[in-house]
């Protein structure tokens, strides 16, 4: 290649660069994807995270997955900023236009084979680092990083990683953290790749004090994208003292898996925040650990609803007969139907016979109880799942219940048209 041909093939690539470190006010995602979506059960070797292409909804140009977070944190986060650390003001997204700076120039020139001015690129970015010119070192820091391509070229990585330092990183992480165009956050993951556990440390101090739900899942998904160096970061969230990163971690560990996620989830179900043992519940429950039943049935009862009722989701999911009577007494004690839903699911697909009298009265309107239809086509659903001949016979004599709903339902469950 000639060097006016480089010269022209980098200024292409400054200009892609560019463009993602100055990039276009967005209007936000309104919808996450669901977390089954992303690959569910991938070891934790370095073949686990394959390169972005790789990952599903990435292959054919779709959406990457985005773990769920069913719900916004609202108060602060329990790690606080240390007062010693220079803080980064400037809002995330950068410049929509800017400017070259000296740095830019330098680093320009120096990828069009100017090497003597590597010395002057550390130089300038140290000037800019302590004048809180952050932006500009973000962006040359990437421009440099993809060009020293992978695996990286020493001299062009070495120059990179002069530049970088917890600020910068801190930069990086929250402009990622508000990108809303798929394709640029696929670029910033490959970013995040080259640079490494410095990246991960980065990204897991700005999900310890975000409490945007999107910005928390793109940089999870950043983790998990990131291979053997996000694990690491991962699986030191899942121990940490603040609850966030713990929550955080759990949720990872039950959409990946991993030869350790059984240990660290199941280690949260004792965590003093109710949302960490809900989350560590629904995890357990994805992981399918059939060992993690009688610490499921502890769960029961927990002193927040919430947790209560994951444990009967998650005892459903891993079939746990030890959670058959306590399960049967929650549901013959329930009053509200939005609590006896997730308990006569859980009944149905743990399919003890001993559940259908109590199953029945949820399923059958009689003078003194009229139970929710949404309640009694559960409840049908449950009688089918477990299928004893009492419970085939009810499931008969509603194919022609008064109300139409439950009757098309059953019959739907029967396979009738």
């Amino acid at each position: 290649m000639s060097e006016t041909e480089g010269s022209k093939q980098l200024t292409g690539l400054a200009r892609s660069i560019d463009a993602l470190f100055a990039p276009s006010v967005h209007a936000a995602s309104s919808t996450l994807m669901d977390a089954g979506e992303v690959p569910g059960d991938a070891d934790w070797s370095a073949h686990a995270f394959p390169p972005l292409p790789e990952l599903e909804g990435a292959a054919d140009g779709g959406p990457l997955p985005l773990l769920e977070f069913d719900d916004a944190l609202s108060e602060t986060p329990a790690r606080d900023a240390d007062p010693a650390r220079p803080q980064d003001v400037a809002s995330p997204g950068g410049e929509e236009e800017f400017e070259p700076t000296p740095l830019d120039q330098a680093v320009d020139s120096y990828l069009v084979g100017d090497g003597a001015r590597a010395d002057e690129i550390r130089r300038l970015a140290g000037e800019m680092l302590e004048s809180r010119e952050v932006q500009p070192i973000v962006r040359c820091l990437a421009k440099l990083l993809v060009a020293a391509g992978e695996p990286p070229d020493p001299a062009v990585h070495d120059v990179a990683r002069s530049m970088i330092s917890p600020v910068v990183l801190g930069r990086l992480a929250r402009q990622m953290g508000a990108e809303r165009v798929e394709e640029r956050r696929r670029e910033y993951f490959g970013v995040c790749r080259v640079i490494g556990e410095d990246m991960a440390v980065a990204i897991r101090d700005h999900l310890a004090e975000t409490t945007d739900r999107l910005a928390r899942s793109i940089h999870c998904d950043a983790l998990v994208a990131m291979g053997e160096a996000g694990r690491r970061v991962i699986e030191e969230m899942a121990v940490d003292d603040n609850r966030f990163l713990v929550r955080n971690a759990v949720i990872i560990l039950g959409t990946t898996g991993g030869p350790r996620a059984v240990e660290l989830v199941t280690g949260a179900l004792a965590n003093p925040d109710s949302r960490v043992r809900r989350e560590a519940l629904r995890s357990l429950a994805k992981l399918r650990d059939a060992e993690s039943g009688l610490l499921v049935v502890g769960l029961l009862d927990d002193p927040d609803e919430d947790v209560r009722l994951a444990a009967a989701v998650a005892a459903g999911e891993l079939r746990v007969q030890r959670a058959v009577r306590p399960l049967v007494a929650k549901l013959d004690a329930a009053r509200d139907p939005d609590q006896a839903l997730p308990l006569l699911r859980a009944l149905g697909q743990i399919g003890d016979p001993g559940a259908v009298p109590s199953i029945e009265k949820h399923a059958v309107r009689t003078l003194f109880s009229k139970p929710r239809a949404d309640v009694r086509i559960a409840a049908y659903r449950a009688l089918h799942g477990i299928g004893t001949p009492h419970a085939r016979k009810l499931l008969n004599r509603a194919v022609e219940d008064r109300d139409p709903g439950v009757k098309a339902a059953v019959r739907s469950i029967l396979g009738m048209r």
